[in-house]
């Protein structure tokens, strides 16, 4: 029987088991017939979560694909998905993350809403998200279908495939429901301070940006400048945008303002003068002053 999940957790390097088994355990807990998902823990072959990750969905046979990180766990709650999957079929199911802490977790309790997309372009053109891959079901056979992978032997990998994702779907379901822990875990790669790290990190985003960047280009061209698609990727890359301008200020990145000139060079500033937020149209101003 083929199962409906394939439940993909990378782990290797440092990783906890213990941590490993308490994801493992919070899975068995949602009390899903075995017969009916997969989990499939992956090494990296020394090329990045992106790598295991991409690893596991070759080997995954679900309708249905998610990824769960080694320290992070399944909330109670979680199979609640499971009936609006099978009704709706999208093409991505988004449910939210909610941080947590070992011995401080408090569940998130809520009337539960569903809301359902005719595409993934719709939502990616009118919401901001968290830029996870954690907290989605993909549909198998569409992500194989539009070759959506991630890249390899990076940080920042998850930005530029969610919105490949999003931007190629069809019919997507949203959900308020908190379903997926994750854990603030000190010894995590994303919490290390080294300068070494924080300038890899500052690199690797510079190149998600230029990958976005080359999305948007395609899309523009295929659909059209007004198209739902490419608007909606337009606002992502705006967003990110911003975020790598807040990384380099809060590194106190070297040569600020030669990496100004950079992002003007190359077409990420000045920034769009679309009304996304008030808090884009705050930090529009400001850094388009600077330009």
């Amino acid at each position: 029987m083929q199962p409906y999940i394939s439940i993909i957790i990378p782990f290797f390097g440092k990783a906890d088991p213990v941590l490993l088994q308490r994801c493992l355990d919070s899975i068995q807990r949602q009390g899903m017939e075995k017969e009916t998902y997969e989990l499939i823990v992956t090494d990296d072959d020394g090329k990045g979560l992106g790598a295991a990750r991409n690893k596991g969905m070759r080997q995954a046979t679900g309708t249905y694909l998610m990824f769960v990180d080694a320290d992070d766990y399944l909330l109670p709650g979680f199979t609640q998905c499971i009936p609006h999957l099978m009704s709706e079929h999208p093409d991505v199911f988004s449910f939210k993350m909610c941080k947590v802490k070992e011995k401080a977790f408090k569940p998130h309790f809520s009337i539960l809403f569903w809301i359902t997309y005719e595409s993934g372009a719709e939502y990616l053109e009118s919401q901001n998200f968290t830029g996870s891959a954690c907290g989605h079901f993909f549909r198998r056979r569409f992500l194989n279908d539009h070759d959506i992978t991630f890249a390899e032997e990076c940080y920042h990998e998850d930005e530029d495939f969610l919105v490949k994702a999003y931007c190629r779907a069809s019919t997507t379901v949203v959900t308020n429901g908190h379903f997926y822990g994750y854990y603030i875990n000190p010894s995590s790669i994303t919490r290390q301070r080294s300068l070494e790290m924080r300038l890899r990190r500052l690199t690797d985003f510079h190149k998600m940006l230029h990958r976005m960047k080359d999305l948007y280009l395609s899309v523009e061209a295929a659909e059209g400048l007004e198209s739902e698609k490419t608007m909606g990727v337009k606002r992502r890359l705006s967003f990110l945008t911003i975020d790598y301008i807040r990384l380099l200020l809060r590194n106190r990145s070297p040569e600020l303002q030669k990496k100004f000139k950079a992002l003007k060079s190359e077409g990420f500033l000045p920034l769009s003068k679309a009304d996304y937020t008030w808090k884009y149209r705050i930090a529009r101003i400001i850094i388009n002053f600077f330009v």
